[in-house]
């Protein structure tokens, strides 16, 4: 008779009764998810590979990984806490391969809790081929000039050549790298520099390091430069004399540096006549000598002589 008063009593008004109870469960449920934070950490991808082959196909270097759970956990974990990883070590031929993103644990991560873990992308797809192992030549990058009356002679590259290592693909058509852009500006003498290579591939890698030294011959520019009309200048005539007609003009081709050249003002270059010799009138012929400032290389000038005709002063 009490059992079935206690029943009756149980399930008098039970709609009411379920009601509250899952009303009950949801703020209980309600409530823990309110006590749950949730976090973004970004950690670098990690490719384990099988000896032989690498990646192809372009990959994230990075992944983003969502953490969720009580905030005194999820605000504890960094990034070491954390290891995302593809394992392609099983596949031992070229292809194409879909594999998950692993999340490994560490540290505050493996403690025991509420800790929730995923991650963005879970899923990638890694093309793979043989890898491939090749010596190519370092060629340097320049940019801007030397100043004006300099020239880059050369350059010299230590190491002249390195190993890169990629994909077969990626490799096998390369026969050169470059350096970063050295600045020419400025460079008035030899100069060292230690720059970086320029990868040619982001899947291509520098086996020895991608530091290399350039060295930089600067010398002064040197021109060959042909000079016309030149004044031809008569010296030491006697007063009693003078010259029946006017002097024509000649040509000096010389080599010099440019800078002098640049530098040449108006009667620094003349074809000299020595004409301290002449006691008589008459028509006399005299030797051309070239005058030029110091430093300047005489190639070739004419006249070589010339024939003047000397009369008495009236």
């Amino acid at each position: 008779m009490k059992i079935n008063a206690f029943f009756a009593r149980l399930f008098r008004n039970w709609p009411a009764k379920v009601l509250s109870f899952l009303l009950a469960l949801l703020l209980l449920v309600f409530h823990d998810i309110t006590r749950l934070e949730e976090r973004f950490i970004t950690v670098p991808l990690e490719v384990r590979l099988s000896d032989g082959l690498v990646p192809a196909s372009q990959y994230p270097q990075q992944v983003r990984i969502r953490l969720r759970g009580e905030s005194e956990q999820v605000f504890r974990v960094v990034e070491d806490d954390l290891e995302a990883y593809i394992n392609l070590q099983p596949f031992d031929t070229e292809g194409e391969y879909r594999v998950p993103v692993n999340v490994g644990r560490t540290g505050v991560s493996a403690e025991p809790g509420t800790l929730e873990i995923s991650v963005e992308p879970e899923v990638l797809t890694v093309e793979l081929e043989e890898k491939v192992i090749k010596s190519v030549e370092v060629q340097a990058s320049t940019s801007g000039f030397v100043p004006g009356g300099f020239q880059l002679e050369r350059t010299i590259m230590s190491p002249s050549s390195v190993e890169i290592e990629g994909p077969r693909s990626r490799v096998e058509n390369l026969e050169w790298v470059r350096t970063e852009d050295v600045d020419l500006s400025n460079r008035r003498e030899d100069f060292t520099e230690r720059i970086r290579l320029v990868s040619p591939d982001p899947l291509v890698q520098f086996r020895g390091g991608d530091i290399v030294e350039l060295r930089g011959i600067v010398e002064e520019a040197v021109v060959l430069q042909t000079f016309e009309p030149v004044d031809l200048v008569v010296s030491g005539l006697d007063p009693r004399f003078n010259l029946a007609e006017e002097l024509p003009t000649g040509l000096i081709r010389v080599q010099a540096r440019q800078v002098d050249v640049e530098e040449l003002a108006p009667g620094d270059l003349q074809l000299a006549l020595d004409a301290s010799g002449i006691d008589e009138t008459g028509t006399i012929r005299l030797p051309v000598r070239p005058v030029v400032p110091s430093g300047f290389v005489v190639l070739r000038y004419e006249p070589t002589s010339i024939q003047l005709v000397v009369e008495e002063e009236s």
